[in-house]
């Protein structure tokens, strides 16, 4: 089966999902990568870039510009693809118009539904929000990471809709594990880009309350919250910031001191931080929202209300590491692409 794999997301988290779903999706399907210029991944597959500018207006631009959407579309046709996998973007305009393309051609379109519900904090969003709208009604099928998504893509418009879980980058972090690092036994990580959905606020107030009986390692780009900034003036002894990308191997040391990862989103739809963290053996609390809601318990970690510092203060202080990591065969990436590829096949038959 011949399949244009399109991802208009392509940095951090999303360009690890690539880097690990494309090799073992190359070894059942003939398969090739549409990616923005900027994608650094290597993978075994054609790859073919477009260019998006070098700036967010840039691409801004260049995104509600249908003429080099048309152009890619032409590329993606002259390989005679059975169908168009949309792997993230959804909500570009791009998008949009390449699914109405699609379906004029008779060309199946598949894609992953990453965030159903749209981020608070985000001006595009709502944008976004309005043309996911329009595209999920367009694909033949589409793909969420946990069955509480499910009814969330059905009121989208989603025909057909299947569950395969996210799978486990763990050992992208763990081949880069050091031999005697020592856990800090009072030391919470929160990793990941700044973003306000992600509650970094409802962090630095519980690690407050908690007047010095744990510090926090927060570590990503993004922009500092006021509250943040603050805290580190008044109390530097109790936050260690690197606001900035953070290489996998300096993650690894990270997840290596720490004995807690702390998610203590607002809002979440999915994440693999949870399996990346229980696989270093740390314990792992989260709000009771979105994916998390089955994602957390299944590694062992503890829920808490979401917008609530206090409560998530009480369970940092008794919160200990694992004894044992955790390690779930079923989410390798090299079985979850057998998923991917029955998903697949089985929507060209419907």
């Amino acid at each position: 089966m011949k399949v244009a794999l399109l991802a208009f997301s392509v940095r951090g988290a999303m360009g690890q999902y690539l880097e690990a779903l494309v090799p073992p999706l190359s070894q059942h399907l003939d398969l090739s990568l549409y990616v923005p210029e900027h994608f650094e991944g290597n993978v075994p597959v054609k790859v073919v870039r477009f260019p998006t500018g070098a700036s967010r207006a840039q691409a801004l631009r260049r995104f509600l510009d249908p003429r080099p959407a048309r152009t890619l579309w032409q590329k993606i046709l002259t390989e005679k693809p059975d169908c168009l996998y949309l792997f993230n973007g959804e909500g570009y305009p791009w998008a949009l118009w390449l699914a109405r393309w699609a379906k004029k051609e008779g060309v199946p379109l598949f894609l992953t539904l990453h965030d159903p519900d749209p981020h608070p904090g985000n001006p595009w969003e709502a944008a976004n929000a309005l043309l996911r709208r329009w595209v999920v009604p367009l694909a033949t099928s589409v793909h969420v990471h946990s069955q509480v998504f499910v009814d969330k893509a059905r009121k989208l418009g989603a025909r057909h809709v299947v569950v395969i879980p996210h799978g486990s980058f763990a050992d992208r972090f763990l081949r880069h594990a050091k031999p005697g690092v020592q856990r800090e036994e009072d030391l919470v990580l929160f990793f990941g880009r700044l973003e306000a959905f992600k509650g970094i606020d409802i962090l630095v107030k519980a690690i407050l309350a908690l007047e010095g009986r744990r510090r926090a390692l927060i570590a990503g780009p993004g922009q500092v919250p006021r509250i943040l900034r603050r805290a580190m003036r008044e109390h530097p002894s109790w936050f260690e910031v690197h606001n900035r990308y953070v290489p996998d191997e300096e993650a690894a040391l990270f997840f290596q001191r720490a004995s807690v990862l702390v998610l203590p989103y607002r809002q979440a739809t999915q994440s693999s931080l949870p399996l990346i963290g229980a696989a270093f053996g740390l314990a792992v609390v989260a709000s009771a929202v979105g994916a998390f809601v089955e994602d957390v318990p299944r590694v062992g970690g503890i829920l808490v209300p979401p917008n609530n510092p206090q409560t998530l203060a009480q369970v940092l202080a008794i919160a200990k590491p694992k004894e044992r990591s955790y390690h779930n065969p079923d989410l390798t990436f090299q079985l979850l692409a057998r998923q991917f590829v029955a998903w697949l096949e089985g929507g060209l038959r419907r």
